[in-house]
């Protein structure tokens, strides 16, 4: 769950919070709803399908990293359902860090501390009741539930102080994100329904298949939106080739 997130969801947000500031520092409001949306747009185009990965190949994950020695089929059924809790909260817990820098872009520090309160006491009162039910995970779904009504309340206050982020973009961008999708979901479940997962041994061929249907998958996601034109596509190509240039001419330097 972390990886993901870490990876990108922190990342952007660090990243838009000086333009946020500068931004705020100007009054410039429909810039900064405008880069407000851009950072939920491009936080969807990568988070969801991670998150969709995550929760269809959940067990053969479990399964290759963990399932030796003393670890379990029943152990990996356990860790992958407490992997599909959190994984259901993906995209929360990355899209309340992009509007979280929002709030800080405007001066503003009280409202995600008392939204995040809320959070924290809606946390332990799900978690007192979903582990009733459903043991570890129960924990797990509790946190990405709590991280939703965190998201929910930030946005609705948000969208009472600056109006709209241009959510007609936001939507227009998840529904060819969802579209995107639908090859991806294909190739991990083909992967998923493989007998070999409920097998013992045959290493080897367990981790060509896991990483060699994730790359198929992630190839097949970013093909459709190349078919479909999508505006974020370009904007991770070009994060990527400025990274890859930067690193270039650092080696060149040295």
């Amino acid at each position: 769950i972390q990886f993901p997130l870490g990876i990108f969801g922190v990342a952007l947000s660090t990243a838009i919070l000086p333009t946020l500031s500068a931004q705020a520092a100007r009054g410039a409001l429909d810039e900064l709803r405008t880069t407000i949306g851009f950072g939920l747009r491009m936080i969807f185009f990568i988070i969801l399908p991670a998150m969709a990965g995550l929760i269809l190949l959940r067990y053969p994950i479990v399964h290759l990293v963990f399932e030796h020695g003393s670890f379990t089929r029943a152990d990996t059924i356990a860790t992958a359902t407490a992997l599909l809790c959190y994984a259901v909260g993906l995209w929360a817990f990355a899209g309340v860090r992009i509007i979280v820098s929002a709030y800080y872009s405007l001066q503003d520090t009280k409202t995600p501390a008392v939204t995040a309160g809320i959070a924290v006491m809606a946390n332990i009162g799900l978690s007192l009741w979903l582990m009733t039910m459903l043991d570890a995970a129960g924990l797990a779904l509790a946190t990405a539930l709590a991280s939703m009504l965190n998201g929910t309340i930030l946005v609705a206050l948000l969208h009472r102080r600056l109006g709209s982020v241009e959510w007609g973009a936001i939507v227009r961008s998840g529904g060819r994100v969802l579209l995107a999708c639908v090859p991806m979901v294909l190739i991990c479940l083909w992967v998923a329904s493989a007998p070999l997962w409920s097998e013992t041994g045959q290493w080897i061929v367990k981790s060509a298949l896991l990483f060699g249907g994730i790359a198929l998958s992630v190839t097949a996601y970013l093909g459709m939106h190349v078919l479909l034109g999508s505006d974020e596509l370009g904007v991770v190509l070009g994060m990527v080739k400025r990274k890859f240039g930067r690193l270039a001419r650092k080696l060149g330097t040295g």
